[in-house]
């Protein structure tokens, strides 16, 4: 019986009977108070694939849709050229363009991201192989936009620049580029299944480069970081050497099956790979921090050479416009009148 749910005069009546009293006082049990109802509204907002969502930018800002065409176009109107081909850093050509440099650990996924960069998933010409270890050379290719090398089909050998010009075909490919344009330098591969003196040629280039804008370093996002990336890494922060992180084969975090993920699987997938990206930075950071070295680290890019997160367009690989995008600025050629002009594309 409840008792405080009982009429008020036959409380009262039942509280002066001593007999009855003492029972319901041992017996007696009160209404339990009100569970208070939450109101607001459950977060029914799921994570998207946007710049902002897939990667983690802490110096600049997310690139807007218009930029990822911009870069895309860049990338892809016109097929990359091997400007230059040397195992050893004294051998390199003093060219005049922008340079980025990509590297990681052997068989990170480095050749498939640059075919991917280049528009070219399916193609070689970043060699691909599962032998780690086997870019044993520094190769820069020139992406150029409309600056790039007009091929002649039948020698398939650039004979034209850009504004028409005819090309001395003894030159040097890296003298015949047209201008505009900027050099991606694949690398070779440090740790396991790479030759010592390889990491020699990446220091010297790395800290005597005058070309370089920005060097990128591949992280294998599903392992994580290595020792020999921390130490890599830790390095170029204290030898100031503009840098950034790109987690590569991300597809592995956000949606490890063959099956396209619907939304609740993307907004999942998007949460981890945040805290992979939470954990390198916590890690870098310290590490960074007992070296002595101050500030924090940069953005970090996250990418996959594989699979995409746009159902209409599957062709679309995960990052890689963003990490275009990142190259443009690195180069300072995301407001240049020769990129507008390359791309040639309308603006929305």
């Amino acid at each position: 019986m409840d008792f405080l749910r009982l009429p008020p005069a036959l409380r009262r009546s039942i509280l002066h009977h001593p007999s009855i009293k003492q029972t319901l006082l041992r017996h007696v049990s009160t209404a339990a108070p009100a569970t208070a109802v939450d109101t607001s509204t459950p977060p029914t907002n799921l994570l998207k694939p946007s710049p902002s969502t897939l990667n983690s930018y802490t110096i600049s800002n997310p690139p807007i849709p218009n930029d990822l065409i911009l870069a895309r176009s860049f990338f892809t109107k016109h097929h990359p050229e091997i400007l230059y081909s040397s195992p050893h850093f004294r051998l390199l050509p003093p060219s005049p363009f922008p340079e980025v440099a990509f590297l990681g650990r052997s068989n990170v996924g480095k050749s498939s991201l640059l075919n991917a960069l280049f528009g070219r998933p399916h193609s070689n010409l970043a060699r691909v192989s599962k032998k780690p270890g086997k870019t044993r050379t520094i190769n820069a290719f020139g992406i150029g936009g409309s600056s790039g090398l007009t091929i002649n089909p039948k020698s398939k050998s650039p004979t034209r620049d850009s504004n028409g010009q005819e090309l001395n075909p003894k030159a040097e490919t890296w003298k015949r580029w047209g201008r505009g344009g900027l050099l991606v330098v694949d690398m070779p591969g440090y740790g396991s299944g790479s030759r010592e003196e390889w990491g020699g040629e990446i220091m010297k280039y790395l800290e005597n480069r005058k070309q370089l804008r920005r060097t990128y370093v591949l992280v294998d996002a599903e392992h994580g970081l290595k020792r020999t990336d921390v130490q890599l890494l830790v390095h170029l922060r204290k030898q100031g050497i503009a840098h950034q992180v790109v987690l590569s084969k991300v597809d592995k975090i956000l949606y490890p099956d063959s099956k396209f993920p619907g939304p609740l699987k993307v907004h999942n997938g998007l949460t981890k790979l945040r805290s992979r990206c939470m954990e390198i930075r916590e890690e870098l950071d310290e590490a960074a921090a007992e070296e002595g070295v101050r500030g924090r680290m940069g953005d970090l890019m996250c990418c996959s050479s594989e699979k995409s997160l746009d159902e209409k367009n599957k062709t679309k690989r995960i990052g890689i416009d963003e990490l275009r995008w990142s190259i443009l600025t690195a180069c300072g050629l995301e407001k240049s009148f020769d990129l507008m002009r390359a791309v040639d594309v309308k603006i929305l």
